[in-house]
């Protein structure tokens, strides 16, 4: 019995990940087409086909993603989060959604904002992203800073979450990785997953 349940749990492992990708590719696809499809069937005619809805999807996101460097399109790309941020409910899940993204990305974080956090009477480190570098006004957790104290982030392994604590900055020390690399190495629990093999970041 005991062996049935560890290769069930095995093939969950090996199955989830690849069901879950590809239920989200289908509601991409799908959502394209149910959203994209019947104003090009009217304005094209004959000459749509099936998969022009995804292709013109992937061209706008495209196209939005190089003119967002552009201030004018950006501001005009923003107008639409500026009203949900503005929308009761809405914008606690669309604030949600974009910290998260943004966090994933790394846009949140300044360059070699990732640290070893070592903790006190411990052998024990901790991977962490350093949020708040100094004392100022700039919001109230900068304003609790002690001038020889940062602000570093502490991702959970396995899951969104996570806790901010104020540290000494000489129990930290830098580490060349990318904010959005330690995300995906400490969410993981260690196991970064590489093309063709996997291997433990120890």
């Amino acid at each position: 019995m005991r062996n049935l349940s560890g290769a069930f749990l095995r093939g969950m492992f090996v199955l989830l990940p690849v069901v879950l990708s590809i239920q989200l590719a289908v509601w991409v696809i799908s959502t394209a087409e149910s959203w994209l499809a019947p104003p090009l069937k009217e304005l094209l005619g004959p000459v749509y086909f099936p998969g022009m809805a995804l292709l013109l999807l992937v061209a706008l996101t495209v196209l939005v993603g190089l003119s967002s460097r552009w201030p004018t399109a950006s501001f005009v790309w923003g107008l639409p989060g500026r009203v949900l941020e503005r929308t009761p409910v809405l914008r606690q899940i669309y604030g949600t959604l974009k910290d998260v993204m943004e966090i994933m990305g790394g846009n949140k974080f300044d360059d070699e904002a990732v640290v070893m956090v070592e903790l006190p009477n411990s052998e024990a480190r901790l991977i962490g992203i350093v949020t708040v570098r100094e004392k100022g006004n700039g919001n109230t957790m900068a304003s609790e800073l002690d001038d020889d104290h940062i602000a570093v982030y502490l991702p959970m392994s396995y899951q969104v979450g996570g806790y901010t604590v104020v540290v000494p900055r000489q129990h930290t020390r830098p580490i060349d990785m990318r904010p959005a690399d330690a995300l995906q190495l400490v969410l993981s629990g260690g196991v970064v997953s590489e093309p063709g093999r996997e291997r433990n970041i120890g």
